[in-house]
């Protein structure tokens, strides 16, 4: 049976990779999609974050079963805000140690839904080997202790250093963990100019060492994170040279067997991305400032623990780019009709959502008085067989029905992806979404004029492509979830799920 490598570039851009490919560029992936097939339509999450789309990706599951809802969140078990590291000021504020553990052990321990298996976790059950290069997500069975680098250990006081940390038959992570190294040291690039190991040539260069030393997985999968930061600092529309570059990647690691046409013999073949990003405008009008327009709450900040007794914290603001969680800590009848009133006469909100009771969500759309509200079940289809009921305007999330079927335009799955953040661990909140062009601004929240940002439930954000190479593959209407039963089938253990 084939093996399986998973390569995931952070902030996949579809068009992107369409002109690189049309331009000549790229040639690992020009052979992959020659002797594969091509998606260009691959929904993410909601919201387009890297933790909540890798572990919808990692368990076939949405944020509302996964349980990580995003970037940054309110945690109301322990009544506290979860950053993994956003910006390098929050990490000072709120601790590099605090931030490094929610990050390297919280997210998988902790956060990420015991009852929900990985992919390593089903497939080594199912007698299968596995591995993780650079992947935050890598929950498994198999129990690994961090080398934390000096200058690192030394910022976090030497407290995160041999910590136990779970994964599958193989996991590299940066510096924290990883193989021997083979050949040149050099060649691993590094230390804190190159994060620590958490780059492109260093994800390559540890895929390309096992299949060349015979240690490759039944399944990898290998993360490459620079396109994401690339994309941010230049624009999405500009990533072509990072993306070629990961390109460059994936190439080291096919030439490993010999030749291209070998590695697809004994390998299927999988790149994608997590989410994509899109333009953020350069002038402070394209910034919503949510410490503004909130002002006359009193908010939670990152380093402290809610308390509703005194009323000392009625609302927690948690940006995640282009959308941002509002939860509301008290008083819940009173204080989410007022937030949601303020952040409704703004015109740059495209969606302000929440959830009214069980099985009733309300969305409204900024600057306008359209409203919509739905509910799982009802005469209505759309095209993932997904059945709903709704009254009010269905313009708010860009739909339309035809033949009692739901299409939905530039708000891809926008019902059940709403839903799905909505229903994230626990807790009163409101999601709000931004137009294209927009970025949420408020302390602790990384901002990207003129750059590329994502987060929302806009289509540009949230869809990614994926080639596939090695099997026969058939989406009519493909997701990040997909990929889970994909893998599974594969291997024979699509009774599993």
């Amino acid at each position: 049976m084939k093996k399986v490598i998973l390569f995931v570039v952070d902030s996949l851009h579809p068009s992107v990779l369409g002109r690189i490919l049309s331009e000549g560029n790229a040639p690992a992936f020009r052979f992959l999609v020659k002797h594969g097939t091509c998606i260009d339509r691959v929904i993410s999450s909601f919201p387009t974050m890297t933790p909540v789309a890798t572990s919808s990706m990692i368990t076939g599951t949405w944020p509302n079963q996964h349980g990580v809802p995003g970037f940054i969140w309110y945690d109301e078990e322990i009544r506290k805000i979860v950053d993994y590291g956003a910006t390098w000021q929050s990490i000072l504020k709120i601790g590099l140690e605090k931030v490094l553990r929610n990050l390297l052990l919280s997210l998988n321990e902790d956060h990420l839904n015991t009852k929900t298996p990985t992919l390593y976790e089903e497939l080594e059950a199912g007698g299968y080997s596995t591995g993780n290069i650079n992947f935050f997500m890598h929950r498994a069975r198999h129990t690994y202790l961090t080398k934390v680098p000096f200058s690192l250990a030394l910022g976090t006081g030497f407290r995160l250093n041999r910590e136990d940390v779970s994964g599958p038959s193989h996991l590299t992570l940066g510096q924290l963990i990883h193989p021997p190294f083979s050949g040149r040291a050099g060649a691993y690039p590094r230390g804190p100019f190159h994060r620590f190991g958490f780059n492109d040539t260093f994800s390559g260069t540890i895929a390309a060492q096992l299949v060349r030393e015979r240690q490759q997985p039944d399944f990898m999968v290998v993360y490459f994170p620079d396109n994401d930061k690339y994309s941010h600092q230049h624009g999405p529309l500009r990533s072509g040279f990072s993306i070629e570059y990961a390109d460059q990647q994936v190439a080291s690691v096919l030439d490993e067997f010999g030749t291209w046409e070998k590695a697809l013999e004994e390998n299927v073949i999988i790149v994608t991305g997590d989410h994509a990003q899109s333009t953020v405008g350069l002038g402070k009008e394209y910034l919503i400032d949510l410490d503004s327009a909130l002002k006359s709450f009193k908010r939670l900040k990152a380093t402290e623990e809610a308390s509703g007794e005194d009323n000392r914290h009625e609302i927690a603001i948690c940006p995640n780019e282009r959308m941002a969680f509002i939860y509301i800590l008290q008083k819940k009848d009173d204080l989410l009709p007022e937030v949601v009133g303020i952040l409704a006469k703004d015109p740059r909100n495209a969606q302000i959502s929440w959830k009214v009771s069980e099985n009733k969500f309300c969305v409204v759309q900024g600057g306008t008085e359209k409203q919509l509200s739905f509910s799982r079940r009802g005469p209505f289809r759309d095209v993932y067989g997904q059945t709903w009921s709704y009254e009010g305007d269905i313009s708010v999330v860009d739909a339309r029905v035809l033949s009692e079927q739901i299409i939905f335009g530039k708000f891809p799955d926008a019902f059940n992806r709403l839903i799905s953040a909505l229903e994230a661990r626990g807790g009163s909140r409101i999601a709000v979404s931004a137009v294209l062009g927009y970025e949420y601004f408020a302390v602790g929240a990384p901002i990207h004029p003129g750059g590329g940002s994502h987060g929302s439930l806009e289509e540009e954000d949230s869809t990614v492509p994926m080639i596939v190479a090695g099997m026969p593959v058939e989406f009519d209407h493909a997701r990040i979830i997909d990929l889970y039963p994909m893998i599974l089938n594969h291997f024979g253990l699509g009774s599993k799920i």
